[in-house]
Parts: C-alpha cells; structure tokens; sequence
C-alpha cells in the first residue's frame, strides 16, 4: 500500500479505471455473443445467397433462387420441404405465400416463423369464357365477403392474421 496520499489516490484512481475496463469488455463480449445467438441466419431474401433452401420443383421460387445463387433443393411436395427445414436439412423455405402461411398458422405453429418481406410477388386471376353469368356472380360475392369482413374472418383462419 503506498503511503504517500498523492501515491493512494492515484492506486486508488488506477484501481477504478481497472474495474471499469473490466465490466466495459465484459458488457461488449456479452452483448455480442448475445446478438448472434439471438439473430436468425436468415431475416429476409437477402439472407439467401449461398444457403441451402427447400422450394417445390419447377416453381417460380426454384427460378428465383437459382437466379440469386442459392443452393436449391427441390421437392416434389410442400409436406416434404417443411420436413426438411424441420429436419435441419435446410436453413429456409421460399414458396407460394398462401403455402407458408397456412403451414406457420397450422403444422408448423410455435416451431417455424415466417421472416422477410413477400418477395418476387405476382397477381392472381380468375379466368371465365366470354359472356359467362359466372363472371358477375364471382365479383358479386368476392366484393360482398369483402365488404362484410368474411373475407378477413377466413382469411385469418387459414393463414394467420397478418
């Protein structure tokens, strides 16, 4: 112990200084393994490049895919790609949005999370024959289940609320 008191204060500065070093790289080491324990290895599309990913075969997903230098596995069936992510055989699935979304809401609730935006999106269509008394009938009842919240009542059952 030193015995001069300018000799003190400055071991006693000196130990200070020492214990907030200590706690500052303690703190920084944690909260670094933490985040990376925490963060999914894929967040969104941007993720993809380079990981091993289930799609259905011949599907516009398995051309995105290729098209972003994913490793693509393809299967035949959407059972057997979910099996596969759950199987730890592939660190993702990109397939048509209403398939994802009935499987997290159903099968695969509590053990899969959809991530990311909707990507590579296109429109849906009815097609009808020309003068078709189907075609009014159609639009009818789609805006009716619209406007009376059917719609959103069904679509939540089936694949989750947005």
């Amino acid at each position: 112990m030193p015995r001069q008191w300018i000799a003190r204060l400055l071991a006693i500065l000196w130990m200070f200084v020492g214990i907030v070093f200590v706690a500052s790289y303690t703190a920084r080491l944690t909260t670094t393994l933490t985040v990376k324990e925490i963060r999914r290895p894929i967040n969104g599309p941007q993720d993809l490049p380079g990981k091993e990913v289930a799609t259905i075969a011949n599907s516009p997903a398995a051309d995105y895919l290729r098209m972003h230098d994913a490793r693509v596995r393809v299967f035949d069936e959407p059972d057997q790609m979910f099996k596969a992510l759950l199987n730890r055989e592939v660190v993702a699935v990109v397939s048509e949005s209403p398939i994802m979304r009935y499987y997290a809401a159903h099968d695969g609730k509590g053990r899969v999370k959809l991530v990311g935006p909707e990507f590579n999106t296109a429109p849906l269509a009815m097609i009808f024959q020309l003068n078709s008394p189907l075609c009014r009938k159609v639009g009818l009842a789609l805006l009716t289940l619209r406007q009376n919240g059917t719609y959103e009542q069904l679509y939540d059952k089936w694949f989750g609320a947005p």
